[in-house]
């Protein structure tokens, strides 16, 4: 009789963790969610934040189809949250703070399977004290042999930089890349190696970010280290949050939407992810270094949806021959 009575106070007190805990999947370079908005979250909800920094998000859940682990998942792009929606793999809610974001066109997702929380452009980071004139188009960089520094299409940052190139160049993507393949230096399988080479000087210049003109500001490399956006057209992306889809999902987890977009985190996603907030939250006076497109260019969600894991075979194929 103890031992069942132990056995039931053991197990209550499982179940009780469990419901004071959430487990949030993300890119590595967000860990410091598990740092700064955690224990802010905690004062909040009472909740703990379990972060857990994952190279390719949607590919996990796929695994963890029938058995999820991870309550919420944030990072998505506008494409990683269409596959996660089309596999099954999120749930619909429209957090109670929605009415915070700042424009309609910022709406991921009408039935609201992922909530945006924030957004950028892609960008060439540049050593400026290593390139003597910085390229003013795509077609310049074609001309610099070696000097390009490329996450490889199966990672973020490279997929949302091939969709640039698609959204510009169209049927003639793969052309495109043809003429500017001498220009690469490597490939690497996501933007912390690349951006490990980069700082490194084994190139003057990496597919990145605009915004990583604050980061460089901030780490007093502005003098060295810059950003620009060819004048072909600059490409926006969004980066959403969801609802792991479940057969139980934590109130926690409700809260977490909630609360990507309250200031505090959107304040936090300025100055920690060097991203722009989707929210009329104030920027920190070093956004006034970031380049911004004159032009913007976009691709067709449905088409990309339907034809991105042909695309990445067919870029990878050429990158590697």
């Amino acid at each position: 009789m103890k031992k069942l009575i132990l056995l039931i106070f053991l197990l209550v007190s499982v179940l009780s963790v469990a419901k004071d805990e959430i487990t949030v999947y993300g890119p590595e370079s967000m860990k410091w969610i598990a740092t700064d908005v955690a224990p802010l979250f905690k004062a909040d909800t009472g909740i703990d934040i379990n972060y857990v920094g994952i190279k390719g998000v949607v590919p996990r859940m796929k695994l963890e189809a029938r058995r999820p682990k991870a309550d919420v998942v944030i990072g998505l792009t506008q494409v990683d949250a269409a596959i996660a929606k089309r596999e099954g793999l999120i749930a619909a809610y429209k957090p109670a703070t929605a009415d915070r974001i700042a424009k309609e066109e910022f709406i991921m997702d009408p039935e609201w399977h992922s909530t945006p929380f924030d957004y950028g452009a892609m960008a060439i980071n540049y050593n400026a004290q290593e390139l003597k004139e910085v390229p003013a188009s795509f077609e310049d960089i074609k001309k610099m042999e070696r000097s390009l520094i490329l996450p490889g299409p199966d990672s973020s940052t490279g997929k949302e930089f091939m969709l640039w190139t698609i959204a510009l160049y169209g049927d003639k993507w793969l052309e495109f890349w043809d003429e500017m393949k001498p220009a690469v230096l490597t490939v690497t399988p996501g933007w912390n190696e690349s951006f490990a080479k980069f700082t490194a000087g084994e190139a003057p210049m990496m597919a990145g970010y605009a915004s990583s003109s604050v980061y460089f500001y901030q780490g007093g490399d502005a003098d060295r280290y810059a950003s620009f956006i060819p004048r072909e057209g600059g490409y926006i992306y969004l980066e959403g949050a969801s609802l792991v889809k479940k057969k139980e999902i934590k109130d926690g987890a409700k809260m977490f939407m909630d609360y990507i977009l309250k200031d505090e985190f959107q304040k936090m996603l300025a100055a920690k992810n060097y991203m722009f907030p989707v929210t009329d939250v104030e920027l920190p006076e070093d956004y006034k270094y970031v380049p911004v497109p004159e032009k913007v260019v976009t691709i067709d969600g449905e088409e990309a949806l339907e034809n991105l894991d042909k695309w990445k075979k067919e870029l990878s194929s050429l990158l590697k021959n």
